[in-house]
């Protein structure tokens, strides 16, 4: 039977999307509403589930109601994806923390990657990888001391994966240098290494995109010297333009920017392109909706991320049955995870004050409460298996800031990690309530 989601309904919380994907990966049947009715919005979802799955929604704490009538012609079924992370090992950055904690609070799991992995073919069993800031714009082979990694990523590409990617990740994604894939055929004015033309939070102005379903007019977004498109290949499509500064923020490595160099440099131009060609489908994110900070995660630019991975998972019809689950690596024995590197950077030297022992109460928290989601799934198949592992498997190596990083740029690492964790305990714990196997999840 078909259960209409709406946002409306729950508050936009992104419990509903985390609801929906977690459905989906075990087969639930699912639609995503691309145009507005008179009883529903564009971004709300259809969900074929039986009186059980009604009564787990309804446990969740979430409100769906009977669809009455058939599929709207504007409803587009969605396939549930399977996404890699690429995490590189050989230059770790907070760009992919940032990515697994938004993933997760959406409701999806990950495979994290690094370019010895995606060089042995890991991504023929994915259908999306994402390119997050920090990594090496010019290609992965460089960046990681491989061989093939980015061959085999372009393979993937051709052969119909898809794409996201911010600040460095668009930079890889764009065209201009050998080592990048060229997917859309945009090329960016500056060099990623030239750090221009600043850092803030910036709106963008969405487009007619699929990208801006369910979003106000304008999202505000962080920016960090993502590529700045001052031409646009007729192959590309616009998705965003940037609207206004809305505050100058200094980034290590990077000047804050002001009115006069936001008016000269990035207003009116494209700030998240979508790309299908040749050479593959991408969405490019020039700012970073992925750095979202908020503590209760619901980060509104998280929106767009969602966005961009249902738009590169769109179906003809649903797909018949769950997809395949995601295998993660062994982690290595070696390394500390991501718990253990937390606690180790918040007792590190010169870190006192109230919000260091705030981080400190929210780590202690959420480590007894992945604990306990963790010993949950112990045991059970499927996607609970994949997820269980997640929590050891994700990236810890961007935590450590450089050497001679103020305190400030710390405590956001480590944030990033606590925001990680938190993230990863509401995608365990909804995987148990969808299972069958734990009662609904905590809201704080």
């Amino acid at each position: 039977m078909l259960f209409h989601l709406a946002w409306r309904s729950n508050l936009d919380s992104y419990d509903v999307a985390l609801a929906v994907n977690r459905l989906a990966a075990r087969g639930t049947r699912l639609w995503w509403l691309g145009a507005a009715g008179s009883g529903h919005e564009a971004g709300d979802y259809l969900c074929d589930v039986d009186a059980n799955g009604a009564e787990r929604l309804y446990q969740f704490g979430l409100a769906a109601v009977p669809w009455r009538g058939p599929v709207p012609d504007g409803a587009v079924a969605l396939a549930a994806p399977r996404i890699a992370l690429f995490c590189g090992s050989a230059r770790p950055a907070p760009g992919a923390l940032f990515y697994a904690a938004a993933l997760a609070r959406l409701g999806f799991d990950v495979a994290p990657v690094d370019g010895a992995a995606i060089a042995a073919g890991v991504l023929a069993g994915h259908d999306i990888v994402v390119c997050p800031a920090g990594m090496a714009a010019d290609g992965i082979d460089a960046g990681e001391g491989v061989s093939g990694a980015d061959g085999k990523l372009r393979d993937f590409l051709a052969a119909g994966g898809g794409a996201i990617g911010s600040g460095e990740g668009a930079f890889y994604l764009a065209a201009g240098r050998p080592g990048a894939t060229g997917t859309a055929r945009s090329r960016p004015l500056y060099e990623p290494a030239a750090r221009r033309p600043g850092s803030g939070i910036v709106s963008l102005l969405l487009d007619a995109d699929a990208i801006a379903l369910g979003c106000p007019p304008t999202v505000a977004v962080p920016y960090d010297c993502g590529p700045v498109f001052d031409r646009v290949d007729r192959a590309d499509l616009p998705a965003a333009a940037y609207d206004r500064l809305i505050e100058a923020v200094p980034w290590p490595g990077a000047a804050p920017l002001d009115e006069a160099g936001f008016a000269r440099e990035l207003a009116g131009r494209t700030a998240i392109l979508r790309a299908e060609g040749p050479r593959g489908r991408a969405v490019l994110f020039a700012p970073n909706p992925e750095i979202g900070g908020d503590p209760g995660l619901e980060a509104p630019s998280w929106r767009l991320i969602l966005n961009a991975v249902h738009s590169l998972m769109l179906r003809s019809r649903p797909p018949l049955g769950a997809p395949a689950p995601l295998s993660l690596a062994a982690p290595d024995s070696g390394r500390a995870g991501l718990a253990e590197t937390l606690a180790a950077a918040l007792g590190g030297g010169g870190l006192a004050g109230a919000e260091r022992d705030a981080l400190a109460r929210r780590l202690d928290r959420a480590v007894a409460r992945g604990a306990e989601a963790e010993a949950a799934l112990d045991g059970l198949d499927g996607p609970a298996a994949a997820i269980r592992g997640l929590r050891h498997a994700y990236p810890s190596g961007g935590i450590a800031a450089p050497a001679d990083a103020k305190p400030a740029e710390r405590l956001h690492r480590i944030a990033a990690g606590i925001t990680l964790l938190e993230a990863w305990c509401r995608l365990a714990e909804a995987e148990l309530h969808f299972a069958g196997a734990g009662t609904a999840p905590r809201r704080a």
